[in-house]
């Protein structure tokens, strides 16, 4: 039996999600029109082009989504190389327990698969991973569970084996409706999200390095007690 963890990227590993933020709000108002904060915060989580095909009509913008997309990514892409940004207090520790305890760990993240790399080579933190899933390798993202049934499918793991790590709404909601277990890091950073349906929360890593015990809610996991 295999035991998996899988992680969201933005606000999870790095506490990136206010420069997806900002650099939606950045688009739009590129694009001529003046975004509510609200509307973006919502979609915290949601790939990339539904989150400008969401813009683009609300906003009766006049930019293809081919043009939004080259927007967004240059000023996303720069943004992080020109940021410091390091990993998120007690994700390092966490990942060499994982590590250390024979865990498959997987990023499956709504950000793009050059954006992934660069933040995981930013981080030092590659090696840890068996698998990178970005949300453009599905048809349907977060809230869909579509993204955690294919990293559940390339870690060779059954999706109730699987562990998620998320920070936002609908990443909590796809990992439950990819039937699995759920731990929400409350990051104050993410914005307003509605963690509650996530099976535990959490809002420090800190809290759940001691041990392991949080894989063996389900009984599903070869890793024990310390």
């Amino acid at each position: 039996m295999h035991s998996c963890v899988i992680f969201d990227m933005d606000g999870v590993l790095i506490d990136s999600q206010p420069i997806h933020f900002n650099t939606d709000m950045e688009v739009i108002k590129a694009a001529g029109a003046n975004p509510e904060f609200s509307d973006v915060e919502q979609l915290a989580g949601v790939a990339l082009g539904k989150r400008l095909s969401v813009y683009k009509n609300k906003y009766g913008l006049e930019l293809s989504i081919e043009a939004l997309t080259g927007l967004h990514v240059g000023i996303l892409m720069r943004t992080f190389r020109e940021s410091n940004l390091g990993p998120i207090k007690g994700i390092p520790k966490l990942l060499h327990k994982l590590k250390e305890t024979n865990i498959k760990m997987a990023v499956a993240s709504s950000s793009s698969l050059a954006l992934i790399r660069l933040v995981l080579d930013m981080l030092n933190i590659s090696e840890f991973f068996n698998a990178l899933i970005t949300g453009e390798e599905v048809e349907n993202g977060k809230p869909a569970p579509d993204i955690f049934l294919k990293a559940a499918e390339r870690l060779d793991s059954l999706p109730e084996n699987c562990a998620v790590v998320e920070d936002s709404t609908n990443g909590v909601l796809a990992a439950k409706h990819a039937g699995m277990y759920c731990v929400a890091y409350e990051n104050p950073t993410s914005g307003e999200q509605d963690l509650s349906n996530a099976d535990m929360i959490i809002n420090s890593f800190n809290s759940i390095n001691n041990d392991l015990y949080w894989l063996e809610k389900q009984g599903a996991w070869n890793c024990t007690k310390k």
